[in-house]
């Protein structure tokens, strides 16, 4: 009946809205709302704009905020929703209309809108050098919540594929550190991910400078080729030099008549940066040469080259054997013209492989000997170049490796120090022993302890304490131990040992010997006394005699002293 009496009384409201219609217009309802996102706690506080039209009867509002909650309020009310994580969520405001004595009711407006719950939480991080290395750097996270969470996992992109992730408990209370030892200079992009605890996760990229940056040159000399060779035939050697030892991946020629080339090159190419052009016609050509390194640096170098029957010029030198100077790196050279027509150096180049080079120009009427004297920091094996321009623009270059000083000679060693804690034996204390012919340091010594648990360690130049490194082991055993160690200038040597970790296995003997008693009248009485031996002195704790007669027997001991007589 109740059903019934609600049909009739929409039928008779309806009736009376038609009738009324002619006199008055009937606004409907409109549901909106507004909302505020306040991002500490992940409140929404949502404000009700709705508009009640002009349709009798009671309103109420309905709150559905997308994560599963629904609330109702009055119809023009606000409300505030804690979501309890983030993400994107449809919020929709529904409006419903009662009938007068019933609780029938009918939806008369509704709204839906997208609220976006961001991520609470940040990641930073600073960069350290490492004086003692330049490849090395320490990354330190810098994280923050906004609810005070703190990490349980620091994921490190170091930018040269060799990654990590590190898990930390929620009691930590350390710095979130990492060292990390880059095998090249350059710029990487470095990145970290922190996920907090509770879910939260954030990343911050940035570049990061290892080494020095890349400055890079360009230069080429024209190869003096047969002088029956086509002299329109020119022969170009592009002259590379980078900071970081990066290659060139593109060499770009203009040889000045139009006609240009690029020519690219792997990173592993290890042979001369040459290209030959013929020209159609002799004279005076700018001819450029562009280099593009890998990394991205690049440099151009352009000079006139004079495109005819040549001059042909070559370079040479020689070591002058000095035995006045008791100073082993200081070294003399003379350089050792040669030009077809009898032309004189104008500027000589030594480049003496330890990056101090140096020109000396020459006049036309100088004729003495084109000597030149260096004196190097270290010993060492050394390219040495030396290039000579000769008046009339003819240009050669020669380079040879010179030995200076006693060639560097180094050993590897170590020990295992008798160094025994009784609360913790399978703790090793190891040190190295170097040992280098010039007296050079270790700039790093890098252990294997044989469980897959190595480590390598770096030291200063100036560093005088002993080499030592401690290690746990997690078990008993023989182990092959190594240590590689560098020594500053390159020298590089290795030596590993077996070495016994924790107590020696058990090894055991057993004899006796007939005691000689001379007091019983019973000559078929005979006393025997077992002779144990333990490597660990473990005592005894069964003993079995055969007599050979076939009455056999076994003593079980409790730790005594062991002394047995056949009764």
């Amino acid at each position: 009946m109740r059903k019934l009496y609600a049909l009739l009384a929409g039928f008779i409201f309806s009736l009376l809205s038609i009738h009324s219609a002619n006199a008055k217009t009937v606004t409907p309802d409109v549901a909106n709302f507004t909302f505020t996102v306040n991002v500490p706690n992940n409140d929404i506080i949502f404000t009700n704009t709705s508009i009640i039209g002009s349709e009798p009867g009671p309103r109420k509002a309905f709150w559905h905020f997308g994560d599963g909650a629904v609330q109702m309020t009055p119809p023009l009310q606000g409300t505030q929703h804690h979501y309890q994580t983030a993400g994107t969520y449809n919020v929709c405001l529904k409006i419903y209309r009662y009938y007068t004595n019933t609780n029938d009711s009918v939806l008369t407006a509704q709204v839906c809108k997208t609220v976006v719950i961001e991520t609470n939480c940040q990641a930073g991080f600073q960069t350290v050098s490492v004086t003692s290395n330049p490849l090395a750097k320490y990354f330190i996270a810098q994280p923050n919540h906004s609810q005070n969470k703190k990490p349980v996992r620091i994921c490190w992109n170091f930018g040269d594929g060799r990654d990590t992730c590190i898990q930390y408990p929620t009691t930590y209370t350390g710095p979130y550190a990492v060292y990390h030892l880059y095998s090249h200079p350059g710029n990487y992009n470095v990145c970290v991910n922190i996920r907090y605890d509770g879910g939260c996760e954030a990343q911050s990229c940035h570049p990061v400078q290892v080494g020095n940056p890349d400055s890079c040159r360009a230069d080429f000399e024209r190869v003096q080729v047969s002088p029956n060779a086509n002299p329109l035939l020119a022969y170009y050697k592009a002259l590379p030099w980078h900071n970081n030892n990066r290659k060139p991946a593109r060499v770009c020629w203009k040889f000045g008549d139009g006609t240009d080339t690029c020519i690219n090159y792997p990173e592993n190419y290890t042979g001369p940066y040459a290209v030959s052009h013929l020209y159609n016609h002799p004279g005076f050509y700018e001819v450029c040469v562009k280099i593009n390194y890998y990394g991205g640096c690049e440099a151009r170098k352009c000079k006139e080259i004079r495109i005819a029957r040549p001059d042909t010029c070559k370079a040479d030198f020689e070591r002058i054997p000095v035995t006045t100077t008791n100073n082993p790196l200081r070294v003399y050279y003379k350089a050792l013209p040669w030009h077809n027509n009898n032309k004189k150096p104008q500027r000589i180049c030594w480049q003496f492989g330890d990056g101090r080079d140096t020109c000396v120009n020459y006049s036309q009427a100088y004729v003495g000997s084109y000597t030149v004297g260096h004196t190097y920091n270290h010993p060492g094996l050394y390219e040495v170049c030396v290039k000579i321009i000769y008046y009339g623009g003819c240009e050669a270059r020669k380079c040879k490796p010179v030995r200076v000083g006693r060639p560097d000679s180094c050993k590897a060693d170590f020990v295992k120090l008798p160094i025994i804690s009784v609360n913790d034996p399978l703790k090793a204390v190891f040190k190295a022993l170097p040992w280098h012919n010039n007296n050079k340091k270790p700039q790093r010594i890098c252990w294997t302890f044989g469980d897959g648990r190595d480590t390598c360690i770096n030291y200063p130049e100036n560093y005088n304490g002993q080499y030592i490194v401690t290690h746990r082991y997690n078990h008993p055993g023989i182990y092959e131990v190594c240590v590689n160690i560098r020594y500053y200038g390159g020298c590089e040597a290795q030596k590993c040992k077996p070495v016994r970790i924790g107590p020696r296995p058990d090894s055991c003997r057993a004899d006796f010997q007939r005691i000689p008693v001379a007091t019983t009248n019973n000559p078929l009485r005979a006393y025997f006394k077992a002779l144990p031996w333990h490597n660990n002195n473990k005592k005894p704790q069964r003993i079995c005699w055969t007599f050979g007669d076939g009455r056999d027997t076994c003593i079980n001991y409790l730790f005594q002293s062991i002394a047995l007589a056949q009764q």
